[in-house]
């Protein structure tokens, strides 16, 4: 019940539109009514096991791509979506990631070019399972994926979420909040990233035999990062088990986006090499 008393609070901090539908109780303290109208509040996620993410750097100009996303597929089947995290970065080469006549959305962003960047990907096909192995060997192919994420789901949780979601339809205005508990004791700085990611986009693709298919169905497409690239620092030393860190971030969506077709994901790591503690995500609307 805290928890949702919070992320009305949230709410009345966000999403403030006009309407003849207004909520003052149950806070009478709160001299403003506030418009619940148009508001949709989302799932609240409980985690309680360990959960992977998949970063896929991906291009629709680069033909081995399909393959990347075919694995991801296949890993969300045999596991599920709580388990398996992927978000596709279109970022990188612009042989790879440009539009053209042929090729004509944009899928890449600022924040995804700058992670990108930070990891040094200029190949694809290329992800990476959980930021591990960095600086020299955070590179993984899509075939490697299934064995890597195989071990980390093996492992215990270090982390685990609670997330919760609401959405505003007048003002196209997402807002996530996060809880994420600590299982065990970390000795480095720790940081919180948020990512906001688009599925079932149809656009077309350049597919493995050179041919173009123009109704290609685009998922897991990053869109924005409202805490920056890397987020941000949520401790800046060695941290005892069962700390909680708390936070929200919002985003007002574009109005070609498909909220129903949008989520968030959070990410709990290790501000000393990236490592990805554990990720966790939930749908906008």
């Amino acid at each position: 019940m805290h928890r949702l008393l919070l992320l009305i609070f949230l709410l009345a901090a966000w999403f403030i539109t006009p309407s003849c539908d207004v909520i003052t109780d149950p806070f009478k303290e709160n001299p403003t009514p506030i418009d619940t109208s148009t508001v949709v509040l989302g799932d609240t996620l409980v985690q309680t096991t360990r959960a992977v993410l998949i970063e896929d750097f991906t291009g629709h100009r680069c033909k081995n791509c399909p393959k990347a996303s075919k694995a991801i597929r296949a890993l969300d089947s045999l596991y599920g979506p709580s388990l398996i995290i992927p978000i596709a970065l279109h970022a990188g080469p612009s042989n790879f990631t440009g539009v053209n006549a042929n090729y004509p959305t944009d899928f890449t962003t600022p924040e995804g070019d700058d992670i990108a960047d930070l990891f040094g990907i200029f190949a694809m096909p290329m992800g990476m399972v959980q930021r591990m192995d960095y600086p020299s060997a955070h590179q993984k192919t899509y075939t490697a994926w299934a064995g890597l994420a195989s071990l980390e789901l093996s492992l215990s949780p270090e982390a685990l979420f609670t997330l919760s979601a609401a959405y505003d339809s007048a003002t196209r205005q997402a807002l996530v909040y996060y809880e994420a508990h600590l299982e065990n004791a970390q000795t480095s700085a720790l940081g919180v990233a948020v990512y906001l990611k688009e599925t079932g986009m149809v656009s077309p693709q350049l597919m493995p035999n050179n041919t173009r298919d123009s109704v290609y169905v685009h998922h897991n497409v990053l869109r924005a990062a409202p805490l920056g690239p890397t987020g941000i620092e949520v401790s800046a030393s060695s941290t005892a088990a069962g700390q909680v860190f708390s936070g929200s971030a919002s985003k007002t969506l574009d109005p070609s986006w498909d909220p129903k077709g949008c989520m968030w994901v959070v990410i709990l790591y290790d501000r000393s090499n990236y490592r990805v503690l554990q990720p966790a995500q939930i749908s906008v609307w």
